[in-house]
């Protein structure tokens, strides 16, 4: 069924763009803020489970593992059943999963809860990018999906900040219940709020027809992934699998080195990876903003050297002031580099088939995210804290040089 050409359900989500992307943002917030809020709970459930440095690793690996594998058919479920359903059972999905940890007394249990909070938490990126992407102009979806990007990074800190306080008082399970609440009560006010869009997008409310049969358009095989740019996305994809992984195992073991090299107390340890993460979102949101000047190239550039000079420093900077003004520029350029590589990522994809290449750059992040902690573990376990960070640093030295062959300027935002 359309309207002047344009499908039903896409014109009325264009309707409303603003509160698809106010939602959104805020099932973003919930989404990243889970994510993080594992890394600082790690120590306390090390600790309190008696593991290893790879068995904590496990953890992280397990849910970003899980992330990774539900990307994809997320995306391509969304297609059938529609992105805001499938966005809020998504949610929902990660926050009963959380509230769930408060029964895990022991690894295994803890090891499947989190491995459970996984399969929701893979929706929603791939599903939330491409409805933002879709449901504004071209002129406008590149401040709308910064405007995104932000929210993720306002989860980080806002979370983590909250579950420091809360498992010092009442411990890391209580607290998982507690942060589980807060989004499950959040995806049901999100499935209220377009129950009738939700009702409209029925599976069996339209006939077969689609927006690729407008004007004559063919529709296009249903394997496609969308990639309009196939050597450019796969060297963003390189470079998105590299400086992900980097990021997620620094998150894994940030706490532990706080604690257990640099000395902080536990009660501390919130409020600095708080301050962390608060430079991360600022580096997502500003780092954008100068490559209409310098180019991607550039930018991608700056940030990973400094980023690599970030984690040889970390481990040798002292307790106090040194290390509250160190952190939230670290995070600052740990995280500044991936919203470059998303605005650089975005010419390289298909408008009609956005979704499937989101959820493939999403998955392969995803997969770097799981496999990098649980190896780093490893050499954790084999050597010390320090050299994970010492290791990660000339991992990213090493990928660098793929920087060069990056398009920038005009070539870079060709469609």
């Amino acid at each position: 069924m359309s309207r002047n050409g344009i499908p039903f359900m896409r014109r009325q989500i264009r309707d409303n763009p603003k509160k698809h992307l106010w939602w959104c943002s805020i099932l973003h917030i919930i989404n990243d803020g889970y994510i993080v809020s594992l890394s600082l709970l790690l120590p306390f459930i090390a600790k309190d489970l008696n593991l290893t440095y790879t068995q904590s690793g496990l953890l992280k690996t397990a849910s970003h593992g899980a992330i990774s594998a539900t990307q994809i058919p997320a995306g391509i479920l969304a297609e059938r059943f529609g992105d805001i359903l499938m966005l809020g059972l998504g949610s929902a999905w990660f926050s009963l999963s959380y509230i769930a940890l408060i029964l895990a007394f022991n690894y295994p249990l803890t090891l499947i809860f989190i491995l459970s909070s996984g399969v929701g938490g893979g929706v929603y990126h791939p599903v939330g990018t491409a409805l933002v992407s879709n449901v504004y102009p071209p002129e406008k979806a590149g401040p709308a999906i910064s405007t995104l990007n932000f929210s993720g990074d306002v989860g980080k800190v806002i979370f983590p900040a909250l579950a420091g306080i809360l498992v010092i008082r009442i411990g890391w399970q209580s607290s998982c219940a507690i942060l589980g609440a807060i989004g499950l009560g959040t995806s049901f006010a999100q499935l209220l709020s377009f129950r009738a869009d939700i009702l409209q997008n029925r599976p069996d409310s339209h006939p077969k027809q689609d927006e690729h049969h407008v004007k004559g358009i063919d529709r296009k095989p249903p394997w496609t992934w969308g990639i309009a740019k196939q050597t450019q996305f796969t060297l963003y994809s390189i470079l998105g699998f590299l400086d992900n992984g980097i990021r997620a195992t620094v998150t894994a073991f940030l706490g532990f080195l706080l604690i257990h090299q640099i000395g902080v107390k536990e009660s501390a340890i919130g409020g600095l990876m708080a301050l962390t993460f608060f430079g991360g979102a600022l580096g997502k949101l500003l780092c954008g903003v100068p490559i209409q000047k310098f180019g991607v190239k550039k930018i991608i550039l700056l940030t990973e050297l400094l980023m690599i000079l970030g984690c040889f420093t970390l481990p040798s900077v002292p307790p106090g002031w040194a290390l509250i003004f160190f952190l939230p520029v670290f995070g600052f350029m740990l995280n500044g580099t991936s919203s470059v590589i998303y605005v650089g990522l975005a010419p390289t994809l298909e408008s009609k088939h956005r979704r499937r290449g989101y959820a493939l750059h999403y998955t392969l992040n995803f997969i770097s995210a799981a496999v990098a902690p649980w190896c780093f573990g490893f050499v954790a376990d084999a050597y010390d804290l320090k050299t994970i960070f010492y290791v990660m640093g000339a991992v990213m030295l090493l990928g660098l040089p793929l920087v060069i062959f990056l398009k920038q300027g005009e070539d870079s935002h060709e469609r």
